[in-house]
């Protein structure tokens, strides 16, 4: 049987790993939007989106839904 592989991404333009600012706990790599990295707090929905501008690493926050 065949094992699937994840497509890998590029760890120049993405960080190793990513902690929410509100739960202090590691962020899960969700997906690619519009050449934005999106990654997710699972326990409060925080959102980080992560891209290049200029050649520097730009990360913005959104809050997700309330629990």
């Amino acid at each position: 049987m065949e094992k699937k592989e994840l497509p890998m991404v590029d760890s120049t333009e993405i960080p190793e790993s990513l902690d929410c600012t509100t739960c202090l706990l590691p962020m899960q790599y969700q997906k690619k939007v519009d050449g934005k990295f999106v990654w997710q707090c699972f326990r409060c929905g925080k959102k980080y989106f992560v891209f290049i501008e200029n050649g520097k690493t730009i990360i913005e926050e959104t809050w997700g839904p309330p629990r």
